[in-house]
Formats: structure tokens, C-alpha cells, sequence
């Protein structure tokens, strides 16, 4: 019986898959530039945005629970500490300026308050070079300043937030100060 019911299925539906594939085949070699492997054109040469994990930076002497980058859920964080993981998010793969992701959060001090809505900001995202794989950070800083930060890395490489020391290690109000001029200068 499975061998009837083999040869029932080569002899109905084989035909069909060897037409298929022959379309197939076809229209990738019809395709422009398929036969050298490079793109028709440059729209083609790859996606315009990128998957991201997200992740949170925090600075402020409270835990922030919950965290939502463009309404994906980042996670939560403890105080002056950093946490990522969680996926996934689409950003453009080129900064322009003026761009901005809303950021959500609740914290420590607003649960003892009993606060349960959610307090959100259009937050700017910080200028980035184009990267392969790697983060959206939202990027708590004191004084009630949000920013967002595509990155190929997270805290602790050189060179990211523009040199801002990572939570762990205390910036000074100064290192701050300077951190948010830089990104004055680079938007």
C-alpha cells in the first residue's frame, strides 16, 4: 500500500514539481545580474534596515521595570547597570537626522508610588555608523535625558557613547555634561 500510494503521488504531482521547478530555474536566470551573482542594481544590494536586540543603559540610582523601545519589550534594569537580550527590533541601517524612537518605562519611585502608567518620550537616537549585527540601547541618563543608540557593540568598547564610562563605574556630572554636548554636535 505505501508503495501505491508512492507511485500515486510521483504520478500526480511529479509532473507538477518538475514544472515548478523548471520556472523556478528560469526566472532566476532570466533575473538581471543573476548570472554574475551582483545585484540588477544598487536597491537590490541589500536590506535598507536591520534586526536588532534591544537593551537598556541605565545611570539613574533606581531600577527601571519594565522598558519598551517602540513598544518591544527590552527587559528591566537594576540601577546604574546595563542589561540586553531581548529581540528584536527593525532600525534603518543608515542614521539620519532627526530621528527618534519612542521609549517606555516605570521605576522603582513610581511603583512606591503606586504609579502604573507607563511614562514615555520620543527620544532621539544618537547618530551610528552602519553595523552588521548588534543593539538599540535606550540610554537612561540622569536629569530625566532618554536617548537611543544603535550599536554594534554595548558598553565598555571604545568609542561607544561616544566615550561615556559605562554605568558601572560612576561618570561624574561632568562626563555627562560633555556626553550630551557631543550629541548636540552630532545630530
Amino acid at each position: 500500500m505505501i508503495a501505491a500510494m508512492r507511485v500515486g503521488f510521483s504520478s500526480l504531482f511529479g509532473p507538477v514539481c518538475r514544472v515548478a521547478g523548471a520556472v523556478v530555474l528560469a526566472l532566476g536566470l532570466a533575473a538581471p545580474g543573476a548570472a554574475d551573482g551582483r545585484p540588477a542594481n544598487a536597491a537590490d544590494a541589500g536590506p535598507s534596515i536591520q534586526a536588532v536586540r534591544l537593551g537598556i543603559i541605565n545611570y539613574l540610582g533606581e531600577a527601571l521595570d519594565p522598558v519598551y523601545i517602540a513598544q518591544g519589550w527590552a527587559g528591566n534594569v537594576g540601577p546604574r547597570a546595563y542589561s540586553s537580550g531581548t529581540c528584536c527590533l527593525s532600525v534603518p541601517r543608515e542614521w539620519k537626522p532627526g530621528m527618534t524612537l519612542r521609549v517606555e518605562w516605570n521605576s522603582d519611585s513610581m511603583y512606591l508610588r503606586g504609579e502604573k502608567k507607563l511614562v514615555g518620550v520620543d527620544a532621539p537616537v544618537l547618530p551610528y555608523e552602519p553595523f552588521h549585527d548588534g543593539y538599540i540601547w535606550a540610554v537612561f541618563l540622569p536629569g530625566g535625558q532618554v536617548f537611543v543608540q544603535p550599536a554594534g557593540g554595548g558598553p565598555g568598547l571604545p568609542g561607544f557613547l561616544q566615550g561615556l564610562p559605562p554605568p558601572h563605574e560612576k561618570p561624574t556630572e561632568a562626563d555627562f555634561r560633555a556626553f550630551v554636548e557631543r550629541t548636540r554636535h552630532a545630530k
